[in-house]
């Protein structure tokens, strides 16, 4: 049992210390930012809000008290940017948007879903649906597991390069 007690210590005290760290950064902050990140937090403790909104939450918080020099990564982003591995990327990522929409879009028609029962289908919202068939913003893993449900096939039929991961 001491031993028991002891590991508890030793969690509680690590988070203590991970959020001393993290009130010190908080502090550090703009009033602009810490106003954002405190934004996050309620949309993080709403009971009501979707794992995927929560989890978009905790990244925003992250990168906003984080210690990298945000001047350091966009310079470094750029440079990557310039190179043919990163173009090839860009190049691989864009035909997998393209056969993503072209496929959901076919599977719709075939099984004369709408959009909005697409939504549904998925707990998506409608104008998400919209914007990824669009191809005005990229699927997450989560939202193409859920397409792949909801119209029954694989996420692999969906996504050539959807990696799914163990629960």
């Amino acid at each position: 049992m001491q031993t028991s007690q002891n590991a508890d210590d030793v969690a509680t005290r690590s988070d203590l210390v991970s959020g001393i760290r993290f009130l010190r950064a908080y502090r550090e902050c703009s009033a602009e930012i810490q106003r954002m990140i405190d934004r996050m937090v309620e949309i993080v403790a709403d009971p009501e809000v979707d794992a995927d909104e929560k989890e978009h939450a905790l990244d925003t918080i992250a990168e906003a008290v984080s210690p990298f020099n945000i001047a350091d990564l966009d310079r470094a982003d750029r440079e990557f940017c310039q190179t043919s591995e990163a173009t090839v990327a860009e190049a691989e990522l864009l035909q997998q948007e393209f056969g993503f929409s072209s496929t959901v879009r076919q599977m719709m028609a075939e099984r004369h879903l709408t959009q909005e029962r697409l939504a549904e289908l998925t707990g998506v919202s409608q104008p998400a649906i919209a914007n990824i068939l669009s191809r005005n913003c990229r699927p997450q893993q989560r939202t193409i597991e859920k397409s792949a449900v909801a119209l029954g096939v694989s996420p692999d039929q969906l996504w050539s390069a959807c990696e799914r991961t163990a629960d």
